[in-house]
């Protein structure tokens, strides 16, 4: 029998957990948090443990293939990227270039070296559409960011480690170590916070294995995440609870977001949310006055409807109570080494523009770049028309 260990790096998400990879005769068989991983500390979630089971799954395509009529053939690499050469420039030459694009998903996005590769690619290729899954899960908070600070990925994060009090919206740590938030061991943070006298409110409306762990559990209609917020800065608005602390001097707009406030008292939304009007004073009060706190949306309050105003209101909540760029609220990274997102867009310069151009069949305004995947099986099965531009 012979036996190795690998150490690796999940890249199904942005936690990148460490992982420690037992295989014998060939065959992964354990995975399991690596504990000397100086990120993750040894947590994984279940995604990172059934890995060996998808390396090795019967139905996965472990080398190039190519399709004559209704058979497929495995080839060798030149072989497939001839192939791809003859297929791509015959699809360019009878319908040009906006008749390509491709589409980037988690495992490539969070691996260094394809995440490298494919930004070359898509910038020699020219390609004028490119679709992602960001679409799916997290696009409002880049566009509240854009707006708000300048960056699309200059997204603040909970500092959980230091918080007393935190609110949780749309969003279960307890599966996926969390999403636009990287801790380790995020079940212990949360036991943690209420060992030292601090709360965990999970407002969702699935009761979670997160919301097992919280001190309290508030159910809420999906998508009425922004009349619940809305209704909380109504009332630090009406019981003078504002204290924007030491980013006062940085804040434009105050008094614009009292008055889109004003008409939205817990009282109006009660009935929309299924939230009483009693509990929702409650929690904005205990907020308040929390030592710390950190309000947290993720893809619950991003995948709907008002999902922009939701992923700009979770900021509101955290700058209108003092809990912004300070120990123990929402707080932006400091990496020890900067990326290629950390560098200012030149594309922003003058400002977010928006709607530049619109998809080519239903004709939705592109936002930072791009439209919502669901545009690109449209795009394939309707006929070719040209884009709109605005």
């Amino acid at each position: 029998m012979t036996q190795t260990t690998h150490f690796r790096t999940c890249p199904l998400c942005e936690a990148m957990c460490g992982l420690e990879i037992r295989v014998t005769d060939g065959t992964v068989d354990r995975i399991r948090g690596d504990r000397d991983d100086v990120w993750s500390k040894g947590y994984v979630c279940p995604k990172g443990t059934a890995l060996g089971h998808l390396h090795h799954d019967a139905d996965r395509v472990t080398a190039p293939m190519i399709r004559t009529g209704d058979r497929w053939t495995e080839v060798d690499w030149g072989t497939a990227f001839a192939r791809c050469d003859e297929l791509l420039a015959d699809v360019i030459e009878r319908h040009g270039t906006e008749s390509i694009s491709c589409y980037i998903g988690n495992p490539t996005a969070h691996n260094f070296s394809l995440s490298r590769y494919v930004g070359l690619f898509i910038g020699l290729a020219a390609l004028p559409v490119v679709y992602s899954a960001g679409t799916v899960d997290q696009w409002p908070k880049n566009l509240t960011a854009a707006l708000m600070y300048g960056g699309m990925w200059s997204i603040p994060t909970p500092d959980v480690p230091r918080t007393d009090h935190w609110i949780i919206m749309g969003g279960n740590p307890q599966a996926s170590q969390g999403s636009l938030l990287a801790c380790a061991d995020i079940l212990g943070e949360l036991d943690a916070i209420r060992a030292r006298g601090g709360k965990v409110v999970v407002i969702d409306p699935r009761r979670t294995g997160t919301a097992d762990r919280a001190d309290e559990w508030i159910p809420i209609v999906p998508g009425t995440d922004a009349a619940f917020l809305l209704a909380m800065v109504n009332v630090l608005f009406a019981e003078d609870l504002v204290d924007l602390g030491d980013v006062g001097a940085y804040v434009d707009g105050i008094d614009l977001v009292r008055a889109a406030s004003a008409d939205f008292p817990p009282e109006r939304v009660e009935t929309t949310c299924r939230i009483p009007a009693d509990t929702i004073r409650r929690v904005t009060r205990e907020y308040a006055a929390a030592p710390s706190a950190a309000l947290y949306g993720r893809i619950g309050t991003c995948n709907q409807e008002f999902g922009t105003l939701t992923s700009w209101l979770v900021d509101v909540v955290n700058i209108l109570t003092g809990n912004f760029d300070r120990p123990g609220g929402l707080m932006f990274g400091n990496p020890i080494a900067w990326g290629v997102n950390s560098l200012p867009n030149p594309a922003l310069a003058d400002g977010v523009q928006l709607g530049q151009w619109s998809s080519r069949v239903r004709g939705i305004p592109e936002v930072l770049g791009q439209v919502p995947v669901s545009c690109m099986g449209e795009g394939s099965t309707h006929p070719a028309r040209a884009r709109s531009t605005h």
